[in-house]
Protein backbone atom coordinates (compact mmCIF):
# COMPACT_ATOMS: atom_id res chain seq x y z
CA UNK A 1 0.00 0.00 0.00
CA UNK A 2 2.82 2.39 0.88
CA UNK A 3 4.43 1.81 -2.52
CA UNK A 4 1.14 2.52 -4.28
CA UNK A 5 0.73 5.79 -2.38
CA UNK A 6 4.29 6.81 -3.29
CA UNK A 7 3.64 5.98 -6.96
CA UNK A 8 0.41 8.00 -6.95
CA UNK A 9 2.10 11.01 -5.33
CA UNK A 10 5.02 10.78 -7.78
CA UNK A 11 2.61 10.58 -10.71
CA UNK A 12 0.69 13.64 -9.49
CA UNK A 13 3.89 15.62 -9.02
CA UNK A 14 4.99 14.75 -12.56
CA UNK A 15 1.58 15.78 -13.94
CA UNK A 16 1.78 19.10 -12.11
CA UNK A 17 5.31 19.77 -13.35
CA UNK A 18 4.30 18.83 -16.90
CA UNK A 19 1.26 21.13 -16.78
CA UNK A 20 3.15 24.12 -15.40
CA UNK A 21 6.50 23.87 -17.15
CA UNK A 22 6.39 21.59 -20.22
CA UNK A 23 3.00 21.48 -21.92
CA UNK A 24 2.60 25.31 -22.14
CA UNK A 25 5.89 25.46 -24.10
CA UNK A 26 5.14 22.64 -26.57
CA UNK A 27 4.14 24.77 -29.55
CA UNK A 28 2.52 22.70 -32.31
CA UNK A 29 0.81 23.20 -35.66
CA UNK A 30 -2.56 21.75 -36.62
CA UNK A 31 -3.39 21.21 -40.28
CA UNK A 32 -6.93 21.17 -41.65
CA UNK A 33 -8.29 20.78 -45.17
CA UNK A 34 -11.48 22.74 -45.88
CA UNK A 35 -13.34 21.11 -48.76
CA UNK A 36 -16.30 22.82 -50.40
CA UNK A 37 -17.92 23.23 -53.79
CA UNK A 38 -18.18 26.95 -52.91
CA UNK A 39 -14.42 27.31 -53.09
CA UNK A 40 -13.58 28.58 -56.56
CA UNK A 41 -10.62 27.35 -58.59
CA UNK A 42 -8.66 30.50 -57.84
CA UNK A 43 -8.83 29.73 -54.10
CA UNK A 44 -7.97 26.05 -54.52
CA UNK A 45 -4.94 25.27 -52.30
CA UNK A 46 -5.23 28.72 -50.73
CA UNK A 47 -3.55 28.62 -47.32
CA UNK A 48 -4.78 30.47 -44.23
CA UNK A 49 -2.81 30.51 -40.97
CA UNK A 50 -4.57 31.37 -37.73
CA UNK A 51 -2.97 32.21 -34.42
CA UNK A 52 -4.82 33.34 -31.35
CA UNK A 53 -4.70 34.17 -27.64
CA UNK A 54 -1.03 35.00 -27.43
CA UNK A 55 -1.77 36.47 -24.00
CA UNK A 56 1.70 37.88 -23.58
CA UNK A 57 2.69 38.02 -19.94
CA UNK A 58 1.34 34.58 -19.03
CA UNK A 59 3.25 31.50 -20.20
CA UNK A 60 4.23 33.46 -23.29
CA UNK A 61 6.78 36.18 -23.98
CA UNK A 62 8.42 37.88 -26.94
CA UNK A 63 10.57 34.73 -27.21
CA UNK A 64 7.35 32.79 -27.85
CA UNK A 65 6.36 35.33 -30.47
CA UNK A 66 9.72 34.84 -32.22
CA UNK A 67 8.95 31.12 -32.55
CA UNK A 68 5.40 31.81 -33.72
CA UNK A 69 6.61 34.17 -36.46
CA UNK A 70 9.20 31.66 -37.63
CA UNK A 71 6.67 28.81 -37.77
CA UNK A 72 4.07 30.87 -39.62
CA UNK A 73 6.51 32.21 -42.20
CA UNK A 74 7.80 28.70 -42.88
CA UNK A 75 4.25 27.80 -43.98
CA UNK A 76 4.28 30.52 -46.68
CA UNK A 77 0.60 31.39 -46.10
CA UNK A 78 -1.65 33.35 -48.42
CA UNK A 79 -3.57 34.90 -45.54
CA UNK A 80 -2.79 35.36 -41.83
CA UNK A 81 -5.50 35.91 -39.21
CA UNK A 82 -5.22 36.69 -35.51
CA UNK A 83 -8.37 35.97 -33.52
CA UNK A 84 -7.77 38.13 -30.48
CA UNK A 85 -6.14 38.49 -27.04
CA UNK A 86 -2.65 39.78 -27.71
CA UNK A 87 -1.59 40.89 -24.22
CA UNK A 88 -2.97 39.58 -20.92
CA UNK A 89 -5.13 42.26 -19.31
CA UNK A 90 -3.11 42.30 -16.05
CA UNK A 91 0.28 42.50 -17.75
CA UNK A 92 1.89 45.88 -18.42
CA UNK A 93 4.57 45.53 -21.12
CA UNK A 94 7.56 47.84 -21.10
CA UNK A 95 8.17 50.19 -24.03
CA UNK A 96 10.99 48.00 -25.30
CA UNK A 97 8.67 44.97 -25.24
CA UNK A 98 6.00 46.84 -27.17
CA UNK A 99 8.59 47.81 -29.77
CA UNK A 100 9.70 44.15 -30.06
CA UNK A 101 6.09 42.95 -30.41
CA UNK A 102 5.54 45.39 -33.28
CA UNK A 103 8.77 44.36 -34.98
CA UNK A 104 7.92 40.65 -34.72
CA UNK A 105 4.34 40.96 -35.93
CA UNK A 106 5.50 43.13 -38.83
CA UNK A 107 7.81 40.29 -39.91
CA UNK A 108 4.83 38.00 -40.50
CA UNK A 109 4.63 37.54 -44.25
CA UNK A 110 1.87 36.30 -46.54
CA UNK A 111 0.69 36.62 -50.14
CA UNK A 112 -2.26 38.90 -49.40
CA UNK A 113 -3.31 40.39 -46.08
CA UNK A 114 -3.10 40.09 -42.31
CA UNK A 115 -6.41 40.45 -40.48
CA UNK A 116 -7.19 40.68 -36.76
CA UNK A 117 -10.23 40.84 -34.50
CA UNK A 118 -10.59 42.13 -30.94
CA UNK A 119 -10.65 39.82 -27.92
CA UNK A 120 -11.79 40.43 -24.36
CA UNK A 121 -8.25 41.06 -23.08
CA UNK A 122 -7.64 43.47 -25.97
CA UNK A 123 -10.62 45.56 -24.83
CA UNK A 124 -8.75 46.31 -21.60
CA UNK A 125 -5.87 47.82 -23.60
CA UNK A 126 -7.73 48.78 -26.75
CA UNK A 127 -5.65 51.80 -27.75
CA UNK A 128 -2.43 49.87 -27.31
CA UNK A 129 -3.83 46.88 -29.19
CA UNK A 130 -4.89 49.02 -32.13
CA UNK A 131 -1.54 50.82 -32.16
CA UNK A 132 0.43 47.55 -32.23
CA UNK A 133 -1.69 45.85 -34.86
CA UNK A 134 -1.94 48.87 -37.15
CA UNK A 135 1.82 49.45 -37.04
CA UNK A 136 2.37 45.74 -37.76
CA UNK A 137 0.33 45.90 -41.00
CA UNK A 138 -2.70 44.08 -39.59
CA UNK A 139 -6.17 45.16 -40.64
CA UNK A 140 -8.52 45.11 -37.65
CA UNK A 141 -12.04 44.03 -38.59
CA UNK A 142 -14.14 45.49 -35.78
CA UNK A 143 -17.66 44.46 -36.84
CA UNK A 144 -16.68 44.97 -40.45
CA UNK A 145 -16.60 42.88 -43.60
CA UNK A 146 -14.34 43.00 -46.62
CA UNK A 147 -14.18 41.14 -49.93
CA UNK A 148 -11.02 39.17 -50.58
CA UNK A 149 -10.23 38.86 -54.27
CA UNK A 150 -7.60 36.48 -55.58
CA UNK A 151 -7.19 35.80 -59.30
CA UNK A 152 -10.96 35.74 -59.79
CA UNK A 153 -14.05 37.94 -59.98
CA UNK A 154 -15.70 36.01 -57.13
CA UNK A 155 -14.24 36.94 -53.75
CA UNK A 156 -14.38 35.36 -50.34
CA UNK A 157 -16.20 37.63 -47.90
CA UNK A 158 -14.30 38.03 -44.64
CA UNK A 159 -16.36 39.15 -41.66
CA UNK A 160 -14.69 40.21 -38.42
CA UNK A 161 -16.88 40.36 -35.31
CA UNK A 162 -16.18 41.93 -31.93
CA UNK A 163 -19.80 41.39 -30.87
CA UNK A 164 -23.18 40.62 -32.43
CA UNK A 165 -24.45 44.21 -32.61
CA UNK A 166 -24.75 44.49 -36.40
CA UNK A 167 -23.71 41.04 -37.52
CA UNK A 168 -26.77 40.43 -39.72
CA UNK A 169 -25.97 43.44 -41.91
CA UNK A 170 -22.44 42.19 -42.53
CA UNK A 171 -23.73 39.14 -44.38
CA UNK A 172 -25.66 41.27 -46.89
CA UNK A 173 -24.22 41.44 -50.38
CA UNK A 174 -25.01 45.13 -50.88
CA UNK A 175 -22.35 45.57 -53.56
CA UNK A 176 -23.51 42.54 -55.58
CA UNK A 177 -20.08 40.93 -55.49
CA UNK A 178 -21.47 37.39 -55.19
CA UNK A 179 -18.92 36.10 -52.68
CA UNK A 180 -18.25 32.40 -53.02
CA UNK A 181 -17.64 31.80 -49.33
CA UNK A 182 -18.39 33.59 -46.05
CA UNK A 183 -15.43 33.37 -43.67
CA UNK A 184 -16.09 34.72 -40.16
CA UNK A 185 -13.34 35.70 -37.74
CA UNK A 186 -14.43 36.16 -34.14
CA UNK A 187 -12.78 35.74 -30.78
CA UNK A 188 -15.86 34.12 -29.26
CA UNK A 189 -16.84 30.60 -30.37
CA UNK A 190 -20.27 30.69 -28.73
CA UNK A 191 -21.43 33.18 -31.36
CA UNK A 192 -21.53 30.22 -33.73
CA UNK A 193 -25.21 29.36 -33.30
CA UNK A 194 -26.31 32.80 -34.47
CA UNK A 195 -23.70 32.95 -37.23
CA UNK A 196 -24.55 29.55 -38.70
CA UNK A 197 -28.10 30.76 -39.34
CA UNK A 198 -26.71 33.59 -41.47
CA UNK A 199 -24.84 31.47 -44.02
CA UNK A 200 -21.46 31.50 -42.34
CA UNK A 201 -19.52 28.81 -44.18
CA UNK A 202 -16.38 28.85 -42.06
CA UNK A 203 -15.87 30.31 -38.58
CA UNK A 204 -12.41 30.71 -37.05
CA UNK A 205 -12.29 31.65 -33.38
CA UNK A 206 -10.24 31.38 -30.21
CA UNK A 207 -10.90 32.35 -26.58
CA UNK A 208 -11.58 28.85 -25.22
CA UNK A 209 -7.88 27.86 -25.08
CA UNK A 210 -9.18 24.38 -25.81
CA UNK A 211 -10.43 24.21 -22.24
CA UNK A 212 -6.81 24.63 -21.10
CA UNK A 213 -6.98 21.24 -19.33
CA UNK A 214 -8.07 18.34 -21.54
CA UNK A 215 -9.07 15.00 -20.08
CA UNK A 216 -9.66 11.77 -22.02
CA UNK A 217 -13.34 11.32 -22.94
CA UNK A 218 -14.19 14.77 -21.52
CA UNK A 219 -12.20 17.19 -23.69
CA UNK A 220 -11.54 20.69 -22.38
CA UNK A 221 -12.87 21.28 -18.88
CA UNK A 222 -12.18 24.97 -18.12
CA UNK A 223 -15.11 26.91 -19.55
CA UNK A 224 -15.24 30.67 -20.01
CA UNK A 225 -17.92 33.20 -20.81
CA UNK A 226 -18.75 32.88 -24.54
CA UNK A 227 -16.83 29.59 -24.65
CA UNK A 228 -19.28 27.48 -22.70
CA UNK A 229 -20.69 25.49 -25.61
CA UNK A 230 -17.89 25.38 -28.17
CA UNK A 231 -14.54 24.62 -26.59
CA UNK A 232 -12.72 21.96 -28.56
CA UNK A 233 -11.04 21.95 -31.97
CA UNK A 234 -13.87 21.48 -34.47
CA UNK A 235 -17.65 21.49 -34.72
CA UNK A 236 -20.18 21.41 -37.55
CA UNK A 237 -23.57 23.11 -37.35
CA UNK A 238 -25.64 22.35 -40.43
CA UNK A 239 -23.28 23.47 -43.22
CA UNK A 240 -21.09 25.67 -41.03
CA UNK A 241 -17.62 24.51 -40.03
CA UNK A 242 -16.28 25.96 -36.77
CA UNK A 243 -12.60 25.74 -35.90
CA UNK A 244 -11.32 26.90 -32.53
CA UNK A 245 -7.68 27.61 -31.86
CA UNK A 246 -6.08 26.22 -28.70
CA UNK A 247 -4.33 29.57 -28.44
CA UNK A 248 -0.78 30.15 -27.32
CA UNK A 249 -0.92 31.50 -23.78
CA UNK A 250 -2.93 30.73 -20.68
CA UNK A 251 -5.48 32.53 -18.53
CA UNK A 252 -6.36 32.47 -14.81
CA UNK A 253 -3.68 29.86 -14.13
CA UNK A 254 -0.40 29.34 -16.02
CA UNK A 255 -1.15 25.68 -16.59
CA UNK A 256 -1.98 23.49 -19.58
CA UNK A 257 -2.57 19.76 -19.52
CA UNK A 258 -2.73 17.48 -22.60
CA UNK A 259 -3.46 20.63 -24.56
CA UNK A 260 -0.48 22.08 -26.38
CA UNK A 261 -0.50 25.68 -27.62
CA UNK A 262 -0.99 25.65 -31.38
CA UNK A 263 -1.09 27.47 -34.67
CA UNK A 264 -3.85 26.38 -37.07
CA UNK A 265 -3.25 25.96 -40.79
CA UNK A 266 -6.20 25.68 -43.21
CA UNK A 267 -5.90 24.68 -46.84
CA UNK A 268 -8.93 25.40 -49.01
CA UNK A 269 -9.89 22.74 -51.55
CA UNK A 270 -12.41 22.95 -54.35
CA UNK A 271 -14.61 19.87 -54.66
CA UNK A 272 -17.35 19.14 -57.18
CA UNK A 273 -20.97 18.95 -56.10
Amino acid sequence: MKKIIILIITFLILIILYGFYLNPKQLTTKNYTIESSKITNSFNDFKIVQFSDLLLGTTTSTDTLDKVVKLINEEKPDLIVFTGDLIYEYYEPLEEEIKKIKEDLKKLDCTLYKYAVIGDNDLKKLDLYKEIMNESDFIILDNKSTPLFYQDQYPIKIIGLSNLDNYEELFNDNENLNPSLNLVLTHYPDYSNELSSKNADLILSGHSLGGQIKLPFFGGIMKKNLAQIYINDHYTINNTNIYISNGLGTETINFRLFNSPSINIYTLKNVDN
